[in-house]
């Protein structure tokens, strides 16, 4: 999800300034050593370092640097003995290398469903298989059921005397394939949390099939689930097995301020049926769409995905268009239009999206997927992602012309990019964004950064330099200590309030890593992040993946680096 921030940024870096003015002689002479040494990217000295990849605590701020790893500590920033590509440790995929989805057994969730729109309800039959990817037995399995949090406005972030006409999902005839037993469920104390007991357990590895039936209801709210003005969003509307980790079951809570859901990744066959004038967007591609006594059959495959979605609404106007065999459409509400000139805004947004595609390609590796379709509509963020498709947000600002910027929509333009670099860091490599938001929301923010790059905006980027607000600096490291936005690194739930937790995930986040870029060089850093996602491209990750990927790359011993990681990472 995109949230609004550059109100906030401009907030953060006029109360930083203000407060660092009286500061001085001591950054002066900070900014000086860092003058000296910025952007080094190559040595011929090699230095042994350990195994274990290093964390720098937060609480080190020493004006030394210090090296844990014991290993002697060079000075200069930047790889030291290099021998890979790039002027890294190692060898890492070339700019624009490809992506391919593996060809390894997934889950599969074979769904027969129906929307009725008066009603505002989805549902359907389910067969759902998969196997125990654990060493454990499972007696039990969690489902998330995220549309029954919908029936109390506090469980979805609303605002007090929103209407949202929720409901609990109907769950029914769930059952056992092993041996066709009736299976029964409870719901925890947070009603999107569904348990499952199994009547025979399932052994590590063992595969089985669990069949059920549905129904939720589409509350009515401009939200990523919801309908406002025709348009139906339906999304995480399904019951969905939780991820099995180490400490069991993932149930983290569900909240509206970015990405919150965790799933495998699955193939979906999918037949669909809506009113037959809507228009259908959805994970996946269409296979085919038929009329029959007055509705719409739609065929729908989505491959190795972590869920499926779809938007549909009898008003939409689609344009489309192609980048390097990638289908792209983009639709919007011709009965709401939110501005004057939507259609040449709907036209910005598919270039956006075909240049979006161009620039993380070829940072990040190509996308792997067919199809990737953008859906102008109401919605209260910036945007959210999903599996190949992404929903943004229409209103007057977003869909209004920025002459003043180096882009026509800039504004709406930056949200496309972010959301699909969400493809990359969401889809492609996964992570529990409850846990560790910041692989999740500060790398899709940093896509930003590189689209805007690839565009010759340098006015975006500028706001994250280490020019601006330098992240090796104490000051300004107390500073974002004294908002709660530091360290960035920690569970959604340990912020103390919702602007602490964006400013770090979204803003901190974006910056630190384009620091990082600073200190090692653009293609040096996007190389550590090709072989990041070329390490962990369709898994569930973790930031200690992370560190490890950026310290096989380049080392343990580039002081700013480690003054860097030090400042607003935690280990």
């Amino acid at each position: 999800m995109k949230k609004c921030m550059r109100a906030t940024a401009m907030i953060l870096v006029s109360a930083m300034l203000l407060g660092m003015a009286s500061c001085s002689k001591e950054k002066e002479e900070t900014t000086k050593k860092k003058k000296k040494t910025k952007k080094t990217t190559e040595t011929t000295e090699t230095t042994e370092t350990t195994d274990e990849p290093t964390f720098y605590p937060t609480t080190d701020m020493s004006d030394e640097p210090t090296d844990t790893t014991g290993a002697p500590t060079d000075t200069t920033p930047g790889p030291v003995g290099t021998t890979g590509t790039n002027g890294l440790l190692i060898d890492v995929p070339e700019a624009g290398c490809a992506i391919e989805i593996p060809s390894e057994e997934r889950f599969f969730y074979t769904m027969d469903l129906t929307m009725d729109a008066e009603a505002r309800t989805i549902g359907g039959h389910v067969d759902f298989e998969f196997f125990n990817t654990s060493d454990e037995d499972w007696d039990q399995l969690c489902f998330r059921d995220y549309p029954s949090l919908f029936i109390e406005n506090k469980n979805v972030g609303a605002k007090n005397g929103t209407t949202l006409n929720g409901a609990l999902t109907e769950i029914e005839n769930i059952t056992d394939g092993r041996d066709q037993s009736t299976l029964e469920y409870t719901r925890d104390e947070d009603v999107s949390v569904v348990w499952v007991p199994l009547q025979t357990k399932l052994a590590p590895g063992e595969k089985m099939t669990i069949s059920y039936d549905f129904v939720a209801t589409i509350p009515t709210i401009a939200d990523r689930f919801g309908v406002k003005d025709d348009v139906y969003n339906v999304t995480n509307f399904y019951p969905i097995l939780a991820v099995y980790t180490e400490e069991g079951w993932s149930h983290e809570a569900y909240y509206n301020m970015g990405e919150c859901f965790f799933s495998e990744l699955s193939d979906y066959d999918v037949t669909l049926t809506v009113p037959e004038n809507f228009m259908v967007l959805s994970t996946g591609t269409t296979v085919s769409e038929e009329q029959k006594d007055g509705k719409k059959i739609c065929k729908l495959d989505g491959p190795c995905v972590r869920d499926f979605v779809f938007s549909c609404s009898p008003n939409f106007k689609l344009i489309e268009g192609d980048y390097e065999g990638v289908h792209i459409n983009v639709v919007y509400d011709e009965a709401h239009p939110a501005s004057s000139t939507m259609d040449d805004c709907q036209a910005a947004c598919l270039k956006a999206a075909q240049d979006s595609l161009a620039a993380l390609g070829s940072a990040l590796g190509k996308y792997p997927y067919e199809e990737v379709d953008i859906v102008l509509a109401p919605i209260d963020a910036g945007g959210m992602e999903y599996p190949n498709l992404v929903i943004i947000t229409v209103d007057s600002l977003y869909c209004s012309t920025n002459s003043y910027q180096t882009i026509p929509y800039q504004l709406i333009s930056g949200v496309i990019a972010h959301e699909l670099g969400h493809q990359w860091f969401m889809g492609i490599v996964g992570s529990n964004s409850g846990l560790e938001p910041w692989l999740d929301e500060s790398f899709a923010s940093y896509t930003e950064i590189i689209y805007f790059s690839y565009m010759g905006a340098d006015e975006e980027i500028t706001y994250y330099s280490r020019d601006v607000l330098d992240l090796t600096d104490k000051t300004i490291v107390q500073a974002l200590l004294a908002m709660d936005a530091v360290p960035i690194n920690r569970p959604h739930y340990t912020f103390s309030n919702d602007d602490s937790y964006v400013t770090a995930a979204y803003y901190v986040g974006e910056m630190a890593l384009y620091q990082m870029e600073e200190i090692l060089g653009t293609e040096a850093f996007r190389g550590v992040l090709r072989e990041y996602v070329r390490r962990n491209a369709f898994t569930n990750s973790t930031e200690a993946r992370f560190f490890e990927t950026l310290y096989d790359c380049v080392g343990t011993d580039n002081e700013d680096l480690n003054n860097l990681i030090a400042g607003v990472f935690q280990r």
